[in-house]
């Protein structure tokens, strides 16, 4: 795991539905778990689609804030192309990244997972199985969740099992 001050200048690449859905679980108040590894894990679960929800532009947003202080040069979000609305979701991100300037990029592989752990620098990502096989990563979930204004609704992350 390297911290967001040693990838200054860097591109990062992004498991897109990963890294969003634990943003947007946070904002929606959903059950989140803080894992051995340091990450912080939703239990929502994805199966095939993807929907917009009330809190999916607040989190780009948030996400774009961590962006434009983090000192990064680029961020590549990998959407897996097979789940519905992969489309959509890359057009949004793309409008938003767009208008406020952001060097982001958006592709549809058919398998985010295969193409990180194969990239050749760092990722975002809390998949433990992308983890175990990538070479360096950014725990960006939670360095986005740490932004948050929490001040209407306290976080809760629940400490794993162990």
């Amino acid at each position: 795991m390297v911290p967001s001050d040693a990838l200054v200048g860097t591109t990062l690449h992004l498991d897109g539905y990963n890294v969003l859905t634990t943003v947007e679980a946070a904002l929606a108040g959903g059950v989140l778990l803080l894992c051995r590894d340091g990450c912080v894990r939703d239990m929502a679960s994805m199966h095939g689609s993807w929907r917009k929800v009330e809190e999916t532009e607040r989190a780009i947003g948030i996400l774009g804030h961590v962006f434009q202080t983090g000192g990064w040069r680029k961020w590549t979000w990998l959407l897996d192309r097979p789940v519905a609305n992969s489309g959509r979701l890359s057009q949004l991100i793309r409008e938003t990244a767009d208008t406020a300037g952001w060097d982001w990029e958006v592709q549809l592989p058919g398998d985010a997972d295969k193409v990180l752990m194969t990239v050749d620098g760092p990722i975002a990502s809390a998949d433990s199985v992308v983890l175990d096989n990538c070479g360096r990563w950014h725990n960006l979930a939670a360095h986005a969740l740490e932004t948050l204004d929490l001040t209407t609704r306290p976080l809760e992350i629940f400490p794993a099992a162990r």
